[in-house]
């Protein structure tokens, strides 16, 4: 349910229509207002590198304009739609630090959510961009809990959630299997912290019992792997448990 360009587009141009009104009627502005209208006008004919330098140009020289704050979400919109999710990202924080009251905030703080989702990497990789595409959508929900988006910023939420707590789990996992166990145990410790309901649950658990047995300490591995045959008796995670319990003295 991601905002209709076109829609975007055309409130770009309405806002541009409303600024001529006013702009024209003194030759101060003129310049910047030209400046401006390149901008929109390149920007609904989809040439978006044109549309940014045009905005961009209104900030670098015309500080005072009063096209200035339409010029900022312009550049932010203009590197999003050319994909430059790098470039937009730090535009739409900068407008949100700027004007927290104005109406197009809670776009730019979803377009800023968004810029993060769709920089994002594979699973193996850093997992920053998700981080941050996390938090910004967490502070859009708490900000605009009743906006149109929420579902749909919900469902990034979840998405962003289990991204995260894969790569929590992989990196236990990566720890575990070279021998690394105490840093393996304070990764699994930190998942079931932050997501208790993991889908990696059990299999964090059992890497938290072989650590612990690694580790030799055998009364936490054997507390830690009988839960796991309680909570989890029918999984493969579950019975390896049981059967290493079983080979305990």
């Amino acid at each position: 349910m991601e905002v209709n360009y076109t829609a975007m587009k055309l409130m770009i141009a309405t806002v541009m229509a409303c600024l001529l009104l006013t702009a024209c009627a003194s030759d101060e502005h003129k310049r910047e207002m030209e400046w401006f209208n390149d901008g929109n006008s390149f920007f609904a004919k989809e040439r978006f590198e044109p549309s940014q330098k045009a905005f961009q140009r209104v900030l670098d020289e015309a500080p005072d304009s009063p096209f200035r704050i339409h010029a900022l979400i312009g550049s932010a919109d203009a590197y999003y739609m050319d994909k430059e999710y790098i470039a937009s990202a730090p535009v739409y924080a900068r407008f949100v630090e700027l004007y927290p009251q104005d109406e197009l905030t809670p776009q730019a703080l979803f377009y800023e959510g968004m810029s993060y989702y769709r920089d994002m990497v594979p699973v193996k990789k850093d997992q920053s961009n998700a981080q941050k595409a996390l938090d910004v959508f967490k502070e859009f929900v708490q900000k605009y809990p009743m906006h149109f988006a929420v579902p749909f910023v919900l469902d990034k939420i979840s998405k962003l959630n289990d991204r995260l707590m894969e790569k929590e789990y992989d990196i236990a996992l990566f720890y575990f299997n070279t021998t690394a166990y105490v840093s393996c145990l304070d990764r699994v410790d930190n998942l079931l912290k932050t997501w208790p309901e993991t889908r990696f649950k059990a299999d964090a658990l059992l890497l938290k019992g072989k650590s612990y047995l690694a580790e030799q300490a055998y009364d936490k591995a054997k507390a830690v792997l009988s839960q796991l045959v309680a909570d989890f008796p029918a999984t493969p995670a579950g019975l390896e448990a049981a059967s290493l319990l079983k080979a305990q003295p």
